[in-house]
């Protein structure tokens, strides 16, 4: 009897040290790759003035349980005249200066904020989360 409670004991300590290994490793990715629990599902962007472009009205959905600020993205422009619209002609990375907290899905920008250059003869067609910072109970991790 003292043996089947041993290696009672023996087997579930063994799944425990199996399922931290699996959240070490969970945990690890959330800080290496943020882009791939961070999903952009609705936004806005305009020219006003011919030059300078404005993001706004960024909805934002958190998969991760780490919180994330300094949201890397790619917005990529197309050609918005008569010859050629549609056609990709270029893009801008910038960061959005917001933190996201975990398992969230929230609004940010909803007063705009800059995103580089712009003109009117194009349009903003596609975003991309590139990173973030991540980060933890004790701070920004490495």
């Amino acid at each position: 009897m003292k043996l089947i409670l041993l290696n009672a004991l023996i087997i579930l300590s063994l799944f425990y040290t199996i399922g931290q290994a699996d959240n070490a490793v969970t945990n690890e990715s959330m800080i290496l790759h943020p882009e791939q629990y961070i999903k952009i599902t609705d936004w806005s962007f305009f020219v006003p003035f011919g030059k300078v472009a404005i993001i706004h009205h960024v909805t934002i959905e958190n998969n991760s349980e780490i919180a994330y600020k300094d949201i890397k993205v790619r917005v990529s422009y197309y050609s918005g005249s008569y010859s050629n619209y549609g056609t990709k002609i270029g893009g801008e990375t910038g960061i959005l200066p917001i933190t996201v907290p975990s398992h969230s899905k929230n609004t940010y920008l909803e007063g705009g904020s800059v995103f580089g250059s712009g003109s009117s003869l194009m349009y903003a067609g596609n975003i991309e989360v590139l990173g973030a910072t991540p980060l933890t109970e004790g701070g920004v991790s490495n």
